[in-house]
């Protein structure tokens, strides 16, 4: 795709080349009518100054063939019988032409151009090389066209910069469309775009309104169905837990810890999908905050022990700097649980989660190494999609987890990665943090124990 500024200079470079090139052959027609009918007339007047001189004494005066080439006029002199009397320059033998006026001739390799004026005492012929003529054209023509010439790069080189600067409103537009994004659709800028896009940009302003009036009434909906689901979803498990203590069926209590199993998945369901319309709510800009990032993984970890004790995982944390990055704490901490949690879902009973902080070539980075199945290569560019899930898998989840956890690392200037492991099945969640500093390096001998001291302490 060839830009428009591109396109302007395929058209404009090519016109001032064809512009010059016909102004020099114009400039070579009209110069060379001008050089003929002054030297045309400078032969007449030169033929009839001698035709009015009376008796020829002596001989002329000779010229020679550099004074000839330069342009110098040869004067021949006839009786009237038609016998040369004088010739300026005697090597030329050019007989008398039987009639009056301009002839032109070749001769001796040259063009000439020959004036006759016949008197009833003498005629007169008056020669001139129209070699001359030619040079002296050429070198008017090449003085007059040179510089133009020397002015093309110029002017292509003043129409460039005048181009950009004339462009420099359509990519500030640009820019500012290049940074929108469902959770900031604002305007884009109008009063420094050329006029002529002036339509375009206020048509895409339009539809900008109609997608963020959407977008909010997504926002709307998901909230407010969650929030209503909440409410029924309680009640229900407390009439679950009601039922339970009266069931005495073993069969009956298989299947109420079936329904118990169901409402659990639909309650957290429901509370990711508030955590993530909490997320996509349009909210005035906080400045980030500095976050200690091993504090904030000590206490994710420590309140998802529960979890890994009650699937005999073992969820291990290991520092080996401490760090403090800018963002927001409700997000790192959504960040962090959701990836550790997503772990320990997938990890199969009897597992190792590992979560360690350290530095990767001077980038702060947070990893959640599992011991789980993994994810097939072609599907991991998916993992981070809504509601994805993997066919096949035991474990329990809404596909949210980790679009929650893409969504809070891009508000805090974080990426987010996930790779399979290549010592040995699993996978491996990586956060980095540009943004980030070291404090100091953290020595630790057990990262399970500190992990559950931690628990405990909490």
């Amino acid at each position: 795709m060839i830009s428009l500024r591109k396109q302007l200079l395929c058209w404009l470079a090519p016109l001032y080349v064809v512009s010059a090139i016909v102004a020099a052959v114009c400039a070579y027609i009209t110069f060379g009518w001008a050089v003929d009918f002054f030297m045309d007339n400078q032969l007449r007047v030169f033929a009839e100054s001698h035709a009015a001189v009376g008796e020829i004494k002596g001989p002329l005066p000779t010229l020679t063939r550099r004074n000839v080439q330069k342009g110098d006029l040869i004067v021949q002199m006839w009786d009237r019988n038609g016998r040369l009397l004088a010739t300026s320059w005697p090597e030329l033998d050019l007989p008398l032409q039987k009639s009056d006026g301009f002839h032109d001739f070749f001769l001796d390799g040259l063009k000439w151009r020959a004036y006759t004026l016949r008197t009833p005492d003498r005629t007169v012929q008056i020669l001139q090389c129209v070699n001359f003529r030619a040079m002296v054209i050429r070198e008017h023509v090449l003085g007059t066209s040179l510089p133009v010439l020397l002015l093309i790069p110029l002017s292509i080189a003043i129409l460039w910069c005048g181009i950009r600067m004339s462009l420099r409103g359509v990519e500030r537009v640009a820019r500012a469309a290049e940074s929108q994004d469902e959770r900031n659709l604002c305007d884009l800028p109008v009063e420094h775009a050329p006029g002529e896009i002036h339509p375009l940009v206020n048509s895409v302003n339009k539809l900008l309104g109609r997608l963020r009036d959407a977008f909010s009434s997504q926002r709307r909906f998901v909230q407010d169905a969650a929030h209503e689901l909440r409410t029924p979803i309680t009640a229900m498990t407390l009439q679950l837990e009601n039922l339970k203590a009266r069931v005495n069926d073993p069969s009956a209590l298989e299947q109420v810890a079936h329904l118990e199993a169901g409402l659990a998945r639909t309650k957290r369901l429901v509370e990711q999908l508030l955590r993530l319309a909490r997320q996509e709510a349009v909210r005035p800009a906080e400045p980030p905050a500095p976050i200690d990032l091993d504090a904030v993984l000590k206490e994710t970890v420590a309140s998802l022990l529960p979890i890994a004790d009650r699937r005999r995982i073992d969820l291990g944390f290991a520092a080996s700097i401490g760090a403090t990055a800018p963002g927001r704490s409700e997000d790192l901490r959504s960040l962090f649980h959701n990836l550790i949690d997503n772990a320990l879902r997938y990890t199969p009973e009897g597992g190792v989660v590992d979560v360690a902080l350290h530095n990767d070539s001077g980038v702060v980075t947070v990893e959640v190494i599992d011991s789980g199945p993994g994810v097939a290569p072609e599907l991991l560019p998916r993992v981070f999609d809504r509601f994805f899930r993997i066919e096949g898998s035991d474990a329990q989840g809404s596909g949210l987890g980790l679009a929650i956890a893409k969504n809070a690392a891009e508000r805090n200037d974080a990426t987010l990665e996930l790779v399979n492991r290549k010592d040995a099945t699993g996978l491996i969640a990586r956060a980095r943090f540009p943004r980030a500093h070291v404090r100091a390096a953290v020595q630790t001998s057990s990262a399970v124990e500190w992990t559950r001291v931690a628990a405990n302490e909490a």
